[in-house]
């Protein structure tokens, strides 16, 4: 039989999963409150296991937490997006560095079917699948780098910046940017020139932080926990 504390484990794990994916989907907003009780509810859980949940994504930065106004999805602001994506583009472009030593033209041109995919899913409306795709075509790149603790980390930060990606897919010059970035890193991944492909790889990254810029005002404002 399952021991108890297994039991507990899977019930924590099951709330936590649930509730990240709902601030990532944006099913919580930016700042809106995360009720105790309505999550028991929803989960079918007692409130333990939802404390618990609530403790691993404040510790992940998914949640902030308040003496008397309880938890609360973090909020989206221009100062957290910068910070993010310098490290983004500090760790991303070492691992792009490390990959173009092993890649080959099979490789290359493999991406270039990925993002193209890619833009036409996103052009077609299928958002989800388009920022699948585009998800797809860099971690391909940072795997090929054989560095374990880079895509660990990476991964950690992506997590974070889905939400600012979810936002900036509904600018309306996001595909044409993300299909004249992506083809740039590629065309100059296809010339050996791995320092280029860094540098439009850092390009792409911060302009993410700039279609955003002036659009975080209403998000980065938190909703009290009334």
């Amino acid at each position: 039989m399952e021991s108890t504390a297994r039991k507990f484990g899977h019930l924590v794990e099951r709330v936590y999963e649930a509730t990240r994916a709902q601030i990532l989907d944006g099913t919580y907003p930016p700042g809106a409150p995360l009720r105790l009780g309505k999550l028991a509810k929803d989960n079918q859980v007692s409130l333990i296991p939802v404390r618990e949940a609530l403790r691993l994504l404040e510790s992940e930065r998914f949640v902030v937490s308040e003496v008397n106004k309880g938890a609360r999805v973090a909020p989206l602001s221009m100062q957290s997006l910068e910070d993010l994506y310098r490290v983004r583009v500090l760790l991303e472009t070492e691992a792009l560095k490390l990959a173009s030593r092993k890649m080959d033209e099979s490789f290359i041109e493999s991406l270039e079917s990925t993002i193209s995919e890619a833009i036409g899913s996103l052009q077609t409306g299928e958002t989800e699948k388009g920022l699948a795709l585009h998800q797809d075509f860099h971690h391909r790149i940072y795997a090929l780098s054989g560095s374990d603790w880079l895509c660990h980390m990476i991964d950690n930060l992506w997590a974070h910046s889905e939400r600012y990606i979810q936002l900036a897919s509904g600018q309306s010059r996001f595909v044409c940017t993300v299909d004249d970035n992506h083809h740039a890193i590629i065309d100059r991944l296809m010339a050996g020139d791995a320092e280029g492909a860094a540098q439009s790889l850092s390009a792409d990254l911060l302009d993410t932080v700039e279609m955003l810029r002036g659009e975080l005002d209403e998000v980065a404002v938190p909703v009290t926990n009334n």
